[in-house]
């Protein structure tokens, strides 16, 4: 017993040290700018350092966000925001870096489901369940438009680049686009979940008075920019609902099959 005990509790701290491993870019005004690099996969070998990128809006940036967003080397920033959102807070993207950017907006929440979560966030009561639900079901609508999710794959396989990719928040967009490529790179289920709640650690750094601009009350801001582990499960839960499982959704959807993994696994992990 105390022997599984040991195994279950450096399993964990194994865990804790990958996902710790990746590096926040410190970004004052986008607190959830940080890389892939560091983070484990199940043969033993890390995400390559300062390659693959994800984050949140970045604008209007103060210049030591623009000094050290320019030393990242970016050449390619794909934007998985929506043109209001986009209209609202353009990239910052620094001219020294000449990068390419590309709208993939990711079509998740329809008009009317976009209404109820304002009624939800906006209204007069407001039920953490409801909000809770709500993210549920905008993580499943996921699923319902996972080929916007392929021009990311597109450009990760096709070019040598250094890839950003990013929403508003770097959270739930972002994060269940993280989740796919880690499990195409080959992490474990718990890599993947690690990654995706460490968007927490970057709510309390976060201007809530930005969402003003879309008439959510600072007070409800904090609950509204977090994420937990049934979001993400239920985005994959649908894949297996549609699909079978990942993998098959990757291949006839993305066009990422056995193959395709073998390259970008090249690519993009080395050796401890």
């Amino acid at each position: 017993m105390k022997t599984l005990k040991a195994i279950v509790t450096a399993t964990a701290l194994l865990t804790s040290i990958s996902a710790q491993a990746q590096k926040n870019l410190g970004l004052e005004a986008s607190p959830n700018f940080r890389e892939l690099g560091g983070i484990e996969t199940k043969d033993g070998k890390t995400v390559k350092d300062h390659m693959i990128y994800r984050s949140g809006s970045f604008t209007a940036l103060p210049e030591g966000d623009k000094e050290k967003l320019a030393e990242t080397g970016i050449t390619t920033v794909i934007d998985f925001r929506s043109d209001y959102e986009i209209e609202r807070e353009p990239d910052d993207i620094p001219a020294s870096l000449n990068a390419e950017w590309i709208n993939s907006s990711i079509g998740n929440i329809d008009p009317k489901s976009m209404q109820q979560f304002m009624k939800v966030l906006t209204g007069p009561s407001f039920s953490t369940d409801q909000v809770d639900s709500l993210m549920i079901a905008a993580n499943k609508g996921f699923v319902d438009n996972i080929t916007d999710f392929k021009p990311l794959f597109d450009h990760l396989m096709e070019k040598d680049e250094v890839v950003l990719f990013h929403c508003s928040a770097g959270k739930d967009r972002t994060g269940f686009a993280s989740s796919l490529l880690l499990h195409a790179l080959g992490a474990d289920w718990d890599t993947i979940m690690a990654d995706y709640l460490r968007s927490n650690e970057a709510v309390g750094k976060v201007d809530k008075s930005k969402l003003e601009m879309y008439g959510i009350p600072k007070e409800r801001a904090e609950y509204m920019m977090g994420v937990k582990a049934p979001y993400l499960e239920a985005a994959w839960e649908g894949i297996r609902e549609k699909y079978g499982d990942v993998d098959t959704m990757l291949e006839e959807e993305l066009g990422i099959g056995k193959k395709e993994k073998k390259q970008l696994r090249k690519k993009y992990l080395s050796k401890n």
